[in-house]
């Protein structure tokens, strides 16, 4: 009887088969005989079933995944997967456990976030959107500088390509992407870029707006004329506003107005350009007032008018130097006839 307590006592403090191993502390070991948790396994693992966790409060249910070679609180390096509930919504968590953000003797934060919504967050336990990052952003481009510039392709993205397609598909030619700063609660601190596919909405079509403070500013549209201030514009730059600049180049498909001096051009006669001002209250060959309020001007055309008449005006003078000239020349001589005879008359 008193062997048989014996092999009781040892038989109670632990059973051990091979590498499987049952503890007094209750802790059972699978694969090794010193298990250190209520279930220790040493090898692979196969649970064909639901695992389950509970906890107290206002967490549901944890698993913790953690590397055994550092404390289990605070400093552990590992992860906590929480299946939250209550004031921390209902949502699958998952914390980090390093030695980077972890106050000793306390948790780390929240790293990712899914919230029953399917709002996804990553650095943020309140996603306010698929998908909320607080924190960087870096996408891999796949590119080298020797590289060139990928080609525009339907269907599948290119490495570091966000794209924006229709809710219809990801074969369809339409879709919207936003990239906003501010107005969070005053839309007039919003900046923001608008990308926007095809449409049936003029203003949606094909186009790429640029905003800030809440408003409008530049605008490109599908035949690539820019817009500053103004919605649509009808040339390569449309701009509704002042233009200040150190210089400005202007290149002309039409020759310059040095003609003008060549021998065989025909100079319009003071009395005709005289008689011209009179019947059209306009020098030839320049725009009325009229027409300059409605069709404005263009400026390499405006210029190269006015050089003519510039370089008009110059032959005019050149012309009216030349009788002044001759005109002083008689004078000359008839003041020396004058003398010739008041010498005579004495």
């Amino acid at each position: 009887m008193k062997k048989t307590g014996i092999l009781f006592i040892l038989f109670a403090t632990q059973i051990s088969f091979a590498q499987n191993k049952l503890e007094a502390t209750g802790n059972v070991g699978i694969g090794t005989l010193t298990p250190s948790e209520a279930l220790d396994v040493n090898g692979n693992t196969i649970i064909r079933g639901r695992l389950v966790s509970t906890m107290p409060g206002d967490i549901g249910g944890s698993i913790r995944l953690a590397n055994p070679s550092k404390t289990a609180n605070g400093a552990a390096s590992g992860w906590m997967i929480y299946n939250m509930t209550g004031t921390y919504g209902n949502s699958l968590q998952f914390w980090a456990y390093d030695n980077l953000g972890c106050v000793s003797g306390g948790l780390c934060s929240n790293q990712f976030t899914i919230m029953d919504t399917g709002n996804v967050g990553i650095g943020t336990n309140i996603p306010f959107s698929k998908l909320s990052i607080n924190g960087s952003l870096t996408l891999n481009g796949g590119l080298t500088n020797t590289k060139e510039r990928p080609a525009i392709a339907r269907g599948t993205l290119t490495n570091g390509e966000i794209r924006a397609y229709s809710s219809t598909g990801n074969a369809y030619d339409d879709g919207f992407l936003r990239l906003s700063a501010g107005g969070g609660t005053n839309a007039i601190t919003k900046s923001y870029i608008d990308l926007s596919g095809y449409s049936t909405v003029p203003d949606m079509n094909r186009n790429i707006v640029f905003g800030t403070f809440g408003l409008e500013r530049m605008r490109i549209d599908l035949d690539g004329n820019v817009g500053i201030g103004t919605q649509n514009p009808k040339n390569k730059l449309d701009v509704n506003g002042t233009i200040h600049s150190k210089e400005v180049k202007v290149d002309i498909d039409f020759p310059a107005p040095d003609y003008v001096f060549a021998n065989d051009y025909n100079l319009r006669s003071l009395p005709e350009v005289e008689k011209y001002i009179k019947e059209n209250n306009h020098l030839p060959e320049i725009p009325s007032a009229k027409e300059i309020e409605k069709n404005g001007i263009h400026l390499a055309e405006m210029n190269m008018a006015l050089l003519k008449k510039i370089e008009e005006l110059t032959l005019y003078a050149i012309e009216q130097q030349k009788n002044s000239d001759q005109l002083m020349k008689i004078i000359q001589e008839q003041n020396k006839r004058l003398e010739v005879l008041e010498k005579a008359a004495k």
